[in-house]
């Protein structure tokens, strides 16, 4: 299993507690839970798994649909985040809580941000034009200097460090606010589907089985999570994390995994319509929705 971060922190809590009650062993498969590296970097990780006959990937969903577009031959099995924690953060006092807000103020957003910027204003009838948007990093700095109004961050990283450290910070969440996208999406080579097909259902609902046990206790499941995997990382910050994730699970359906037909189609044409040069083949061809579905079928 390839993460899509360096660190296995509480936004794999399911996996880590699968393998460490054994779940994946009681289902037969042996799963390395393997950090991303210098050598599979975030934007090579679709490529990895592209090229591998045994492994699955983790990835936002927007990625997933470029690596497809790039001619990857990869497949989408499901999401551990049925709903992306993308947001916009910004301190209290700014007055943003909702997309309307944004007139007129400085909006900083990642390269990997622009489409859903672009449907949150989209979806009430804003333009670009009526804010001014800027291209930065991943830091928070340019937020808690105030050099702007708002900042895309994730609702369970970026906005709980700063609630962490003391700021009153609030999230206007571009999931409900228009953008369809997963996040954590499960997904794999074509050649590892047709090859390991039921172990892949087996791996899903051991996987499953670990974020139903995950969530039973968060505050249990942070201490492990930090004890175990990341002594670095500050208990109240993996809490606070494990909390914002909780409703993510099962937003859009009760069983977890599980993705739907309308939400990647939309997730898909927002891609397209911010790169009027790509082309996606049928999604029949690059989404599975049985093995999740198989999946929920065996719990427990």
């Amino acid at each position: 299993m390839q993460l899509d971060l360096p660190v296995k922190n509480v936004q794999f809590a399911g996996l880590l507690l699968a393998e460490r009650d054994g779940f994946y062993r009681e289902a037969g498969l042996d799963v390395a839970l393997t950090p991303l590296s210098s050598e599979n970097a975030y934007e090579g990780l679709a490529a990895v798994v592209a090229a591998s006959d045994h492994t699955v990937g983790s990835i936002e969903s927007g990625l997933f649909l470029a690596g497809r577009a790039q001619g990857l031959p990869i497949v989408a099995l499901g999401a551990m985040f049925q709903q992306t924690p993308l947001c916009l953060m910004s301190f209290r006092s700014a007055g943003i809580r909702t997309p309307a807000d944004l007139v007129g103020k400085r909006v900083v957003v990642h390269g990997d941000g622009q489409e859903a910027l672009d449907a949150v204003l989209q979806n009430v009838g804003l333009s670009r034009s009526q804010l001014t948007v800027v291209e930065g990093d991943y830091g928070n700095d340019l937020l808690v200097q105030h050099r702007c109004d708002a900042k895309q961050g994730y609702m369970v990283d970026e906005l709980v460090e700063l609630q962490s450290q003391g700021h009153d910070v609030v999230a206007l969440p571009f999931g409900s606010n228009g953008y369809a996208a997963y996040s954590q999406v499960y997904f794999v080579s074509e050649a590892t589907l047709v090859k390991h097909r039921d172990a892949l259902v087996r791996f899903l609902a051991a996987s499953n089985h670990g974020w139903r046990e995950a969530v039973r206790d968060v505050p249990a499941t942070a201490r492990f999570v930090v004890s175990r995997h990341v002594p670095s990382l500050s208990l109240d910050y993996e809490t606070r994390s494990l909390t914002a994730i909780v409703p993510l699970l099962t937003c859009e359906s009760p069983q977890m995994a599980l993705t739907t037909p309308g939400t990647w189609k939309r997730n898909e044409a927002e891609f397209l319509r911010s790169r009027p040069s790509a082309k996606l083949p049928e999604m029949s061809q690059w989404v599975d929705f049985s093995v999740a579905r198989e999946a929920a079928a065996l719990q427990p």
